[in-house]
């Protein structure tokens, strides 16, 4: 198979995926109607220390919680997405009472994602402990990238 070939299926392959991800307006318009707060989804039920992730319903109820957010926004039809998720899962557990961990599916929360200006998943902003962002990451994390990104903005401050 020649250089061209190839390069000509790896373009078809892209833009599938590409339509794929594009979403209907039905879909937008149905999204927008829902409060936001009430799809928020905790990741990780831990054991309970100051303020749990496994306590947190909403994204404003994590923001006024007094402890650092992290929001990861991203898909389950995301392989990067999908693979921060045991990561996210574990600091939930490891960071108990110190930070709270969120994941917020892109394609059901399209009206947040537009206000946080989402171009790229997985995406994640980190709050600090007033609640007020601090930084946007966007692509996946290791879980030490996140820990080192997490002790670099100073969240607790």
């Amino acid at each position: 198979m020649s250089k061209r070939n190839l390069a000509a299926i790896l373009t078809l392959f892209a833009l599938l995926a590409l339509i794929s991800t594009i979403p209907d307006d039905e879909n937008v318009a149905g999204a927008a109607s829902k409060p936001i707060e009430k799809r928020v989804v905790a990741i990780k039920k831990s054991p309970t220390k100051k303020k749990s992730t496994k306590e947190i319903k909403t994204l404003d109820e994590a923001l006024k919680s007094g402890v650092p957010v992290i929001l990861k926004l991203g898909s389950n039809r995301c392989i990067p997405c999908r693979m921060m998720n045991p990561i996210m899962e574990q600091l939930a557990v490891e960071q108990d009472g110190k930070a709270i961990f969120l994941n917020l599916d892109v394609y059901e929360n399209r009206d947040l994602a537009g206000q946080a200006d989402v171009r790229v998943i997985p995406t994640i902003l980190f709050y600090n402990k007033h609640g007020k962002p601090k930084a946007k990451s966007e692509g996946g994390m290791s879980k030490e990238q996140l820990l080192k990104t997490i002790k670099e903005l100073e969240l607790n401050k």
